[in-house]
């Protein structure tokens, strides 16, 4: 499969949130994969992960402030995060 190239450049404030939307199947994980190599993935796809979140949102909080601030420099991506949407209701 070719990979087209991308216009687009994400320069994330640091600290800051941001959505990445768009029709199914254009690329967005793939660009973010591209361009973050070195992110915290969490792909909610993964059905044990998706269970997981879904029955107690607060383990990612936990699982993030777990982990080295040395890690912690790099983006968290949280791929299909619509469907566990408990992760975004606050602190």
């Amino acid at each position: 499969m070719e990979t087209i190239p991308r216009a687009l450049q994400i320069a994330l404030p640091k600290g800051q949130s941001a959505f990445l939307w768009g029709p199914r199947k254009t690329g967005k994980t793939t660009y973010l994969k591209q361009k973050y190599p070195d992110g915290i993935w969490y792909d909610f796809l993964q059905t044990d992960l998706y269970m997981e979140i879904t029955k107690a949102p607060y383990l990612l909080r936990e699982q993030l402030l777990s982990q080295s601030s040395k890690v912690l420099r790099n983006p968290v991506i949280l791929d299909e995060v619509q469907k566990v949407p408990g992760v975004m209701d606050g602190k």
